[in-house]
């Protein structure tokens, strides 16, 4: 038990990125004291947000996307407050509006362009509503002003926390992608047939999951751009080849292979020829597709190990980019949820004069900007509450234990303890957990006064402990009123919609349609959900457009292939006219051609 527990707390990698973290907010908080500074709190929730990317080039990206994202809240308050500060109503409608639709544009796009105008409705938040408590327009642009110089110190005190720590190797990610292939292609090929779709499923989610990562690391790093590139076909080389493994094990237990057939497969680096022992020992029958595809499946398995790029991202049958899923009806679907929200929490603040309700109404704005550039977000509602309490704890032991002792050496000590231990846990934890510590890093700095003065009122550390939980409370009821919509049901529209573009356009129209990367982004989406009729459809879809590109077919045959796009998989086994073609073409040999196997096997299978 004691080595477990040395082990859990020795682990170099997130020993570093703790002491980076610590170390990024420890010099925040320190030099915004020497500069009697006024937005410590924020400078430092600006350093732990840029820290808790763990990489150069995302921290790079993120501090980018922050600042730019601020200054145009800041414009946007000074333009709009200049106007409408007549009214308290009138003021925060304008503010919302902002929010409104800054984060509808973030729904909208994807990766730091959706997270830029994320921070545009968080600075809206946090600078715009508490202009309405004191309308001076004397002091209005003061007051965003320093907000802006407050996130570029944190941006600052970030970098140099990096300096001083340096990131990680910046190919760690894609040297984890590509040990995961290498598993991924010794597990499939020995694994149950029953179990394949579960290995194919946590290999597609997980890749998906760690692409910006990678491309981040790729971005921060300090090589050439060709060297760059060739790293992002490394990545697409991942996938790919895990592809072809996968439609290697498909084709192969189409054609009856058993275990020990697939071991001894492998025994022999799948490199096949017609003399092969393995095709007389296995006495397998129409064995000539499993040689070609085994053959070129060996050949780009050895470039793989030997790290040469494997494929021709020219041509359109390889995957070379990983999809997003949104549109109209789900921006609209977060614009109304945060209009509800946002003017519920106006009301109890103007008209029931709650006036902690600013505190309420600021979290509500904050989290609902970052649950729109984040779909699923919404997902973590409950640990985002258990993050109020964990930072609320914290903040109190530092504001009402420590600091009254009155020794600032102390106080940063604990701080800094503090901080090391939560960002550790960050590092380590896979559960919510590190959702919990995450919001906590961000929040609790702003739960108690951190300047030169502190203060020592408990009631109004109370007060804004419960109205960040009211403001929480408020965006659960607007999710319960207006429900999230999920992504499996974007990604059914979205396919629809290509579906369309396929039977209505030309074949060159055809063409510039990877469906690959659609089928690579929304496999895991639809799987989850157990909707195998969906993704039969996606499947097919992607066989019959490989089919139609790569193959000679007339035009009544094309005419009829494309019409079946769209029928589902049971009207596709009792279409006679399909199944004649399949026939007819089995006839003419079209068995030996993996485009026409393929349409045929997910149609008898």
């Amino acid at each position: 038990m004691l080595m477990s527990w040395l082990r859990q707390w020795t682990n170099p990698e997130s020993a570093t990125f703790a002491l980076r973290l610590a170390l990024a907010l420890l010099l925040t908080w320190t030099l915004s004291l020497l500069m009697d500074s006024r937005s410590t709190g924020t400078a430092m929730m600006t350093a732990a947000i840029i820290q808790i990317t763990g990489s150069s080039g995302a921290s790079f990206k993120k501090s980018l996307a922050r600042f730019t994202g601020t200054i145009v809240g800041g414009i946007y308050i000074v333009l709009v407050a200049s106007v409408t500060l007549i009214d308290a109503w009138l003021y925060n409608s304008f503010i919302i509006l902002g929010i409104v639709v800054s984060l509808g544009i973030a729904s909208y796009f994807h990766r730091r362009i959706s997270y830029m105008f994320a921070v545009v409705g968080i600075t809206l938040s946090l600078a715009g509503f508490p202009v309405a408590t004191d309308a001076n327009m004397s002091s209005l642009f003061d007051h965003v002003q320093l907000r802006c110089v407050a996130i570029s110190f944190g941006i600052l005190m970030s970098m140099i926390a990096g300096f001083i720590i340096p990131y990680a190797d910046d190919a760690k990610e894609l040297r984890f992608i590509k040990s995961l292939t290498q598993k991924f292609i010794d597990d499939i090929f020995v694994a149950e047939e029953s179990k394949v779709t579960k290995l194919v499923r946590g290999f597609l989610s997980l890749v998906s999951k760690k692409w910006l990562a990678v491309d981040d690391e790729i971005y921060g790093s300090s090589a050439s751009k060709e060297h760059k590139d060739k790293r992002r076909s490394a990545f697409y080389d991942c996938i790919n080849l895990a592809v072809q493994a996968i439609e290697l094990r498909k084709l192969g237990d189409a054609l009856g292979l058993t275990q020990d057939a697939w071991q001894e497969l492998k025994r022999q680096r799948f490199n096949l020829n017609d003399t092969s022992d393995f095709v007389s020992h296995f006495e397998l029958s129409e064995y000539e597709l499993l040689i070609e595809k085994a053959f070129e499946f060996s050949k780009n398995l050895d470039a793989f190990n030997n790290k040469e790029t494997v494929f021709d991202y020219s041509q359109r049958k390889y995957i070379n980019n990983i999809d997003h899923f949104t549109d109209g009806y789900l921006v609209l679907n977060n614009m109304f949820r945060a209009t509800l929200a946002l003017f519920l929490l106006s009301f109890m603040w103007i008209e029931l004069q709650w006036s902690d309700g600013m505190g309420a109404i600021i979290m509500a704005g904050m989290v609902i900007s970052v649950f729109a550039a984040n779909p699923g977000a919404e997902g973590v509602f409950s640990p985002n509450i258990y993050a109020q309490f964990v930072a609320g704890a914290f903040a109190f032991f530092v504001n009402f234990v420590v600091m009254p002792i009155g020794s600032p050496v102390l106080t940063f000590a604990i701080g800094f303890i503090g901080y090391y231990v939560m960002a550790y846990w960050f590092w380590q934890s896979k559960s919510l957990l590190k959702i919990v510590l995450m919001v906590s890093l961000f929040s609790w700095s702003n739960m108690v006064p951190l300047g030169a003065s502190p203060s020592f009122d408990f009631a109004h550390f109370l007060n804004t402990l419960v109205a960040n939980l009211v403001g929480l409370f408020a965006l659960w009821i607007g999710y319960q009123i207006v429900p999230s919509r999920k992504t499996s049901a974007v990604v059914k529209k979205r396919f629809m919609q290509l579906i369309s573009r396929l039977k209505n356009k030309s074949p060159k129209e055809e063409a510039k349609i990877n469906v690959n990367n659609l089928v690579l982004s929304s496999y895991s989406y639809l799987t989850d959900e157990s909707d195998k009729e969906s993704v039969f459809t996606l499947l097919y879809t992607k066989a019959l457009v490989r089919l139609l590109e790569e193959e000679k077919v007339d035009g009544k045959e094309r005419e009829l292939l494309l019409s079946t796009l769209d029928s589902g998989e049971e009207s596709l086994k009792t279409n006679k006219e399909l199944m004649a073609l399949m026939d007819s073409r089995y006839k003419s040999g079209a068995k030996l051609n993996y485009n026409w196997f393929n349409i045929k096997n997910l149609l008898v299978s």
